[in-house]
């Protein structure tokens, strides 16, 4: 028996059996599935069952309908296909939905990596090498440590004499 199961958010593991010709969905009262979800129209889509299989037709929904994450106005289901309603993933399952002969090329989002030659980048200041000021700053105050205790060895011998 084919079923819709709700892949992820807050209704997930929500499951629905479709046993009707034809299945409306929507956040709206009335419809057979009443998913109550904001990204979901009040009445998003249909689902019609018929001897070949499960087709999906959108109704004209504000976020849209997405089948294996290709935007449809109508397609026929196979067996495992994630459908998008809104924000709501969910995914049809069962014995009597089509499996799917030959595997369709899904839309997959690609990524350009750009590859540029090696550059030589400066160093910054603050990590560049040091210079020997910090020498030159020791012995200055070395050299002004020693003429003061000079002076002071010479103010207190040249007193007592």
């Amino acid at each position: 028996m084919a079923c819709l199961t709700v892949l992820d958010g807050s209704l997930k593991g929500q499951r629905f059996t479709l046993t009707l010709p034809l299945t409306r969905i929507g956040r709206r009262e009335g419809n057979d599935w009443v998913v109550q979800d904001g990204s979901i129209s009040g009445t998003h889509c249909e689902i019609e069952k018929s001897d070949d299989g499960f087709l999906i037709r959108d109704l004209g929904s504000t976020n849209g309908t997405k089948i294996n994450n290709v935007t449809i106005k109508e397609k026929a289901l196979s067996r495992n296909d994630i459908i998008l309603l809104g924000e709501v993933p969910m995914m049809i399952e069962g014995d009597d939905v089509p499996q799917l002969e030959k595997a369709e090329s899904a839309a997959v989002p690609r990524t350009t990596i750009i590859i540029q030659p090696k550059r030589t980048l400066e160093t910054p200041k603050e990590f560049s090498k040091k210079t020997n000021s910090n020498k030159l700053w020791v012995a200055v105050i070395v050299a002004l440590v020693l003429v003061i205790a000079y002076l002071l060895v010479q103010m207190f011998t040249g007193a007592g004499s």
